[in-house]
């Protein structure tokens, strides 16, 4: 049975979100965001990402941030196996590179990811040295939401080349539905 949420507690989220609106906005102007990718598995989470580092939550920005890119390594080396030879491999950094390598990213694509994951095992595991400075998380998190954008901008590209149709850069990327037609998520930052 739903309880009924007192006048006071709504009271109070209001006021908290009202003196936390300047920061996010201000958050929400420094990242870009794709905001139409494919309806993958990890979809979902990484439309996450842009939406923690706004509301402030940077420990879980940055890790399913780093989450995502590996998620989506594995995805281009399954959809690249056997076209362009691309192996799976564990280490992540070494499955861009290889995707790099294979021409199937640019070396700026494989730079952002490889960047991503400087410090992947520190969060994945909260090491002792992670980092705890409010501010140099706030800046690691915009750091991998904005190349986020670099990479997702290249792999799941598209355009409008008839109005209110997109057309798939990639269309190997994007999962269909039926004739010309493909399953995406649509994304905004607020």
């Amino acid at each position: 049975m739903l309880r009924l949420i007192p006048d006071s507690m709504a009271r109070q989220m209001r006021s908290s979100f009202e003196a936390e609106l300047t920061q996010r906005l201000s958050r929400a102007s420094q990242v870009r965001l794709q905001d139409v990718i494919p309806a993958h598995w990890f979809a979902a989470a990484a439309s996450e990402c842009a939406s923690m580092y706004i509301a402030g939550f940077f420990y879980g920005s940055i890790s399913v941030a780093q989450s995502y890119v590996e998620a989506l390594s594995k995805f281009l080396a399954e959809t690249h196996a056997k076209t362009h030879n691309v192996s799976m491999g564990n280490n992540v950094e070494e499955r861009w590179k290889r995707l790099h390598k294979k021409k199937v990213v640019s070396s700026a694509v494989c730079d952002a990811a490889v960047s991503m994951f400087a410090d992947r095992n520190d969060f994945h595991h909260l090491n002792r040295q992670v980092e705890q400075d409010h501010r140099e998380l706030e800046a690691r998190a915009r750091k991998c939401v904005n190349h986020l954008h670099t990479i997702e901008s290249e792999v799941f590209a598209y355009s409008f080349d008839e109005p209110g149709k997109l057309t798939y850069h990639k269309p190997e990327y994007w999962p269909l539905c039926g004739r010309d037609m493909a399953r995406v998520r649509l994304r905004q930052l607020w």
